[in-house]
């Protein structure tokens, strides 16, 4: 009804000062820019409101997001590898998406638009396999912990969302804890195997005790994962 309104209006206004082939050009212009915008307050007008549990649950939640946010940042700026720098920085810009996601979801009564990038573990893998072998036995013992951390940090918050989702009432809400979990075991496997990476190198001599093969590194291992 919005969307008809304003495109009404505006199209009035164009059809009386612009030629016709313009008239058209512009007023196909405004349905597919508007479009989103409309989508999203008639989601608003008419999603049921959340109850005070489930806003407390997503508001712990955007917290969670922006602290692995934050962290991955760090770590990344902590990082002399600049391969395994942009993978954190990368996964930084996915938890910010995260935090987004879950922000819509509070206003607009469980809005589920979660942005994906459907090639995150083909693109990470690019990058390990790019690493000149040399370089990792170069990263210090304390960063390499920090490795360690970050895996901790992607399988206690997709085992978050999971508890979450089995406790969800809200259909909506449920199956946004659903794709953020099966997101976040995505980002537990980049860390896990980050971790092997880091470890099969042997400390020093420049070389490798066995040859990498990031087999889990495959998107498609993911479409539709169930727990």
């Amino acid at each position: 009804w919005y969307q008809r309104r304003v495109h009404g209006t505006l199209s009035e206004c164009l059809f009386f000062f612009a030629p016709l082939p313009f008239f058209k050009m512009m007023r196909r212009a405004l349905c597919a820019a508007s479009r989103p915008a409309f989508t999203m307050l008639a989601r608003a007008k008419y999603s049921a409101p959340l109850d005070e549990n489930t806003i407390t649950v997503l508001d712990y939640l955007l917290q969670n997001e922006k602290d692995a946010s934050d962290y991955y940042r760090e770590v990344a700026a902590k990082t002399k590898n600049e391969g395994i720098k942009a993978v954190f920085n990368m996964l930084a810009d996915e938890e910010d998406k995260h935090y987004e996601a879950i922000e819509r979801a509070r206003v607009n009564g469980g809005e589920t638009l979660v942005p994906i990038n459907p090639d995150l573990l083909k693109e990470t893998k690019t990058i390990f396999e790019s690493i000149p072998m040399a370089e990792l036995p170069d990263e210090d013992a304390d960063v390499v912990k920090l490795y360690e951390a970050a895996r901790e940090v992607e399988r206690k918050n997709r085992d978050t969302y999971l508890e979450h989702s089995a406790n969800c009432k809200d259909p909506q809400v449920k199956r946004l804890f659903d794709i953020m979990a099966r997101e976040e075991q995505k980002h537990f496997v980049m860390m896990d195997e980050l971790v092997q990476f880091v470890a099969q190198a042997e400390r020093g001599s420049g070389r490798w005790a066995e040859s990498p093969e990031f087999n889990r590194l495959d998107d498609s291992l993911y479409d539709g994962y169930k727990y």
